[in-house]
Order: structure tokens, then C-alpha cells, then sequence
């Protein structure tokens, strides 16, 4: 079996006394990211945004046979139609909340998969770089996304430009360690949350999702899932180049007009080390890091 109980809380817990424990509050637990839930499951999953979203809501929501209808829902709102199922049909109302409070009430475990910091900040930098935007800028609509684009281009050029202009992935980290967590939107602030805290919860490496769901499905008597059918479908995918080019084109930064088949490098701590990158992102998600390099690999 590969699974067994993992890290639990916080990260650095074991180092502090007992009566400064930060103690686990189902209300904290819930304020950011409801998790994943259904009555006739037999867990929680938490998740975070920019770290395998949307494959893990597409697992989840086919194991309690709502991806069929999920995948037809068609949304006015702005994103992917599947993330407005999940927030205007599936977790809509306050019944919802209820009952996941229920469950942990209850000890429940709660299963969730944790990114690579390195990665997962590079791709909330990607989040910004929407082509779209350029046009939303014309039209007057706004949305998240642009509003966290023009809050890191005012804190790049001290001014309000247009979206168009320039951001290194350099830049967006120093705007992203002056901002306040609790401040931004999900998709840039860490990974760790309140949620970490509950003593039920299991942590796993977000690239050994395959395995674990396979023997959670084992373990749990849960459905076989196709990964194919789980995929994400909206990510590009990363390209081989050398650390040089990589690193000059994130002193750079990635034009916001730039071709769905434009060339990205794979972010990773090995390429960052020794860099500015490295020290900002390490200093903005210690927590995400210790958790995560805690954690063993699967195979």
C-alpha cells in the first residue's frame, strides 16, 4: 500500500511547545477552499488552486458520478465551466458548508495533494498572462485575473499601464512577497492553509496523483479512473531548453501576446537554485516547501 498518515498541521509543529499549538478550527478550516465532498464518499478532498485543480475535481466528481453533467454545464461567468459547476451548482448554498463541517466534525480523513512550490509559483505567473486580456482591456470587463495583472504592473511601474506592458517572473515575486496573503487571490497566495491543521488530514505529492488514486481506489473500493479522461486539457505543456535561455527568459518575462505554442521552460528547484528566484520563493512559501519536500515519492 503506499498510503499511510503523513505530515499533519503545520509544518514546524514538532519544534514548538505544546500550550503555542495552533489549534485546528473547522471555521479557519473552511474560510479559503471548501473542500471536496459528497455523503456517499468516504473522505474530503482538499486541493488548492494552480496545483492540479482541476484534474483532482474531475477525479473527485467522477467518483461520485457528476462529471457527466459537470462536463455540460456551460457557465456566464469567466473561467472554466467545470470550476462554475463546482461553485454555482455543486457547492452552491450554505447546506453545503454545513455538511462539510459535519464531516470533519465527525474525524473524517481528508486526502490532499501538494504541488511543487518552484513550479506551482511559475504557473500562478503564467495565470496572469492571458491573452484575452488584451481585449478585456478594450471592452472595459474585468475579471480577477486582470485585476491581479494591473496590481502587479502598478507595482512594477508605480503607475496604472496597460495591461500589455511587461512583467518578469522576477518582478511578479517581489509584488507577490509585499502583498498580503490573506489579500489575494487563491491562485497566488501558498498552498498551506488552516486545513492543514486538522489531524485527519493525508498529504501527497500532487506528481504521484496516478498511483495514489489508484490505490485509494484500492484501499477505498472507489472506481478505476482513466487518466486520460482526467486530464486538465487547458495547460501548456513545458519545453526542453538550456538553464541559460530558461533563466534569461524569467529575467526577461513572458510576453502577454504570446502564441498558445510559444516555448516554456519547466520551473524547478534545481534550475532556481542559487538565483534571486529562489531566495524570494523560498522566503514567500516556507510552509508550501517544508511540507512538500517532507513528503516521500511514490512509484
Amino acid at each position: 500500500m503506499f498510503l499511510r498518515r503523513l505530515v499533519q498541521g503545520d509544518s514546524d509543529l514538532d519544534s514548538q511547545p505544546a500550550s503555542k499549538m495552533p489549534v485546528f478550527s473547522i471555521d479557519a478550516a473552511l474560510r479559503l477552499r471548501l473542500p471536496h465532498w459528497h455523503p456517499d464518499f468516504p473522505f474530503l478532498v482538499a486541493w488548492a488552486q494552480k496545483a492540479g485543480c482541476t484534474s483532482v475535481l474531475k477525479w473527485f466528481l467522477y467518483q461520485v458520478d457528476h462529471l457527466d453533467r459537470a462536463s455540460r454545464y456551460m457557465s456566464d461567468s469567466p473561467g472554466l465551466d467545470i470550476h462554475s459547476y463546482e461553485m454555482e451548482v455543486f457547492k452552491a448554498g450554505p447546506a453545503y458548508k454545513a455538511s462539510v463541517a459535519e464531516a470533519l466534525q465527525k474525524g473524517l480523513p481528508v486526502i490532499n495533494f501538494v504541488r511543487c512550490p518552484y513550479q506551482r509559483a511559475f504557473s500562478s505567473y503564467m495565470q496572469i498572462h492571458n491573452r484575452f486580456y488584451i481585449n478585456q482591456e478594450h471592452k472595459g470587463i474585468d475579471s480577477p485575473g486582470i485585476r491581479t495583472r494591473r496590481s502587479v504592473l502598478r507595482f512594477v511601474y508605480g503607475e496604472d499601464v496597460s495591461v500589455e506592458y511587461p512583467v518578469s517572473f522576477l518582478e511578479y515575486l517581489q509584488w507577490l512577497e509585499q502583498s498580503v496573503p490573506a489579500e489575494l487571490d487563491p491562485h497566488h497566495s501558498p498552498q498551506h492553509s488552516a486545513i492543514y491543521r486538522y489531524p485527519g488530514i493525508r498529504h501527497y505529492r500532487l506528481e504521484d496523483f496516478d498511483a495514489v488514486s489508484r490505490d485509494l481506489a484500492q484501499e477505498y473500493g472507489l472506481k478505476p479512473a482513466d487518466a486520460g479522461q482526467l486530464g486538465a486539457g487547458h495547460h501548456r505543456g513545458k519545453s526542453q531548453m538550456t538553464a541559460t535561455v530558461a533563466l534569461k527568459l524569467l529575467v526577461r518575462g513572458i510576453s502577454l501576446n504570446a502564441s498558445p505554442r510559444f516555448p516554456l521552460p519547466r520551473v524547478t528547484p534545481e534550475l532556481l537554485a542559487g538565483t534571486e528566484f529562489e531566495a524570494v520563493i523560498q522566503r514567500i512559501f516556507r510552509e508550501d516547501i517544508a511540507l512538500y519536500d517532507s513528503l516521500p515519492t511514490l512509484r
